[in-house]
């Protein structure tokens, strides 16, 4: 934590009966800077996530390849460059696979992606105010960000059913059960983004479904909202 914000913290937080927490690493940073004490520290599992309004959805056939997911603001930070770069190497390889984009432009990317949409593999949708239709027609969700408090689009599409890619970092990690409901991939890294990827494409259309199952039975046993 740079010294200002330290001590803007410290200067805030000072008489706060408890601080909560979306992650493990930010509340160990806080206490380990000694802006506040153990005993004020609060960890939550982010807000949760409400799996009434994001039931499991039946998972969809591959019949016209796999379509990859990714919602967020369409910046550099949520890892947009890595997914980009990742999905032109599987389209390369002769992967049957495309990525459908839901979120609006916070860096200058229009151009990009009208090229992309022109090559076949891209679809962008924009700004959706519901995006269940978009989880239920997926067969994974990708989020290769930088950084999160805790990443609410992992959660939901885990909800759904959906496997989840993300990167192993605090705020996205703690949806997926590694090898079991999705991937961690490193972060910053379209190599190893492109390899976890890969390697969700080339299971079986059973094991992809057992994934998403097992995605729903993680946010039932951590994150309920209730």
């Amino acid at each position: 934590v740079p010294l200002n914000a330290a001590a803007a913290y410290n200067l805030a937080l000072k008489k706060a009966k408890c601080v909560f927490f979306e992650n493990a690493e930010n509340r160990d940073l806080f206490v380990n800077e000694g802006i506040i004490s153990k005993n004020q520290a609060v960890l939550l599992n982010g807000a949760g996530v409400n799996l009434e309004h994001f039931s499991y959805q039946s998972y969809p056939t591959d019949d016209n390849g796999i379509r990859f997911l990714f919602m967020g603001r369409v910046m550099k930070e949520k890892g947009i460059d890595e997914l980009f770069s990742a999905m032109q190497r599987l389209r390369d390889d002769g992967e049957n696979c495309s990525l459908d984009l839901l979120g609006s432009f916070e860096e200058k990317y229009e151009e990009q992606i009208k090229q992309y949409e022109k090559d076949g593999w891209l679809r962008f949708h924009g700004y959706q105010s519901d995006v269940r239709p978009y989880i239920a027609d997926s067969h994974c969700f990708v989020l290769p960000s930088y950084h999160e408090g805790m990443a609410n689009t992992n959660l939901e599409s885990a909800a759904t059913g959906r496997p989840v890619i993300t990167t192993n970092i605090p705020g996205c990690k703690e949806a997926v059960v590694d090898g079991k409901s999705g991937f961690l991939c490193a972060v910053r890294n379209a190599n190893d983004l492109c390899k976890k990827m890969k390697q969700f494409i080339a299971l079986s259309q059973d094991k992809r479904e057992q994934m998403g199952k097992a995605g729903r039975n993680h946010m039932e046993n951590v994150f309920d909202k209730r």
